[in-house]
């Protein structure tokens, strides 16, 4: 199965469903692809050797202040979803404002909407406090479905100081991600990191920190926005008009991909790679199988409806 983001971060309401539909015909059109809607769908025979495509949202925006319409998405299909990108939402706050009110009345009943229609809370970009709060009102298990560990992130030698308090704010503090454990949760270790070890080493970390039944993998393909979404966020993140950060990106009518230099991103899953790791430090294989998807199969299980 793979996470996407089904619509342009910046999306208004009705440039949200637009790309929703869009994402949903590329996936009928695919021919070995199909979207996960219910708890059963990923074990159905038919979808055996096939693609699941979980859509999501990183940025809550489409859906306003109205819990009607995020009940709308849920029905178009929406089955997994941020509570804040960055800067504060309606329903709380993301990571990198430095004062985190936690969840605001809107964003408590939003987790209670979400849990009852069966849509998996991500808190990847969510401030600190609104992911506590969301984790302990949360009646089901949460995700990062890309996040670093904030212990680990200290160590790392990041070239500006932007970057850094970015990737700081943007990381996950240890209790936060043992508070959602505890729950069923799971975290997912974000794939910008330059080498397999680096990765694994985030693997080795969190196993410790959390238990092996609460652990993924994140191969996140990274900078490719369309141009419209990149001018909207090019205020918010300076350098996002750029290609990682180096030399000015070329936009065009086709939708350009452009991967950071230097990060793994999709080949952490090549077979020689992280499996091969993982076993290199004597993981057994059904450790193996719950770090690559049997842990994020198991959330599926539980939260999406049936």
């Amino acid at each position: 199965m793979v996470g996407c983001t089904a619509n342009e971060i910046w999306d208004e309401t009705v440039e949200a469903i637009e790309n929703s539909q869009r994402v949903k015909e590329a996936v009928r059109h695919h021919g070995r692809a199909y979207i996960v809607k219910h708890a059963g769908d990923v074990e159905k025979p038919e979808n055996r050797d096939r693609v699941g495509v979980v859509l999501g949202w990183q940025n809550p925006k489409p859906a306003s202040d109205s819990l009607h319409i995020r009940e709308a998405f849920i029905g178009l299909g929406l089955r997994c979803c941020s509570l804040a990108f960055r800067e504060n939402s309606y329903y709380g706050c993301g990571f990198f404002p430095e004062i985190d009110p936690g969840l605001s009345t809107l964003g408590k009943q939003a987790v209670q909407l979400l849990n009852r229609r069966g849509v998996i809370i991500d808190l990847s970009h969510s401030g600190d406090r609104t992911a506590m709060d969301a984790v302990e009102l949360s009646e089901h298990p949460v995700v990062f479905s890309h996040s670093t560990t904030r212990v680990l992130t200290r160590t790392r030698q990041l070239s500006r100081e932007q970057t850094m308090m970015n990737a700081l704010r943007r990381s996950a503090p240890d209790e936060l991600i043992k508070a959602a454990a505890a729950k069923g949760g799971i975290i997912c270790p974000d794939a910008r990191t330059e080498t397999v070890k680096d990765f694994v080493n985030q693997v080795d970390y969190l196993v410790n920190l959390a238990g092996i039944e609460h652990v993924g993998v994140a191969g996140q393909d990274d900078w490719h926005r369309s141009e419209k979404d990149t001018k909207r966020i090019r205020p918010y993140l300076p350098g996002y008009d750029s290609t990682a950060g180096e030399g000015p990106r070329e936009f065009g009518d086709d939708y350009r991909i452009y991967r950071r230099e230097g990060q793994l991103g999709p080949k952490l899953f090549y077979p020689e790679k992280l499996a091969a790791e993982l076993k290199s430090r004597e993981y057994p294989q059904a450790d193996v199988e719950k770090i690559l998807g049997g842990n994020l199969v198991r959330v599926f299980k539980e939260v999406l409806p049936s």
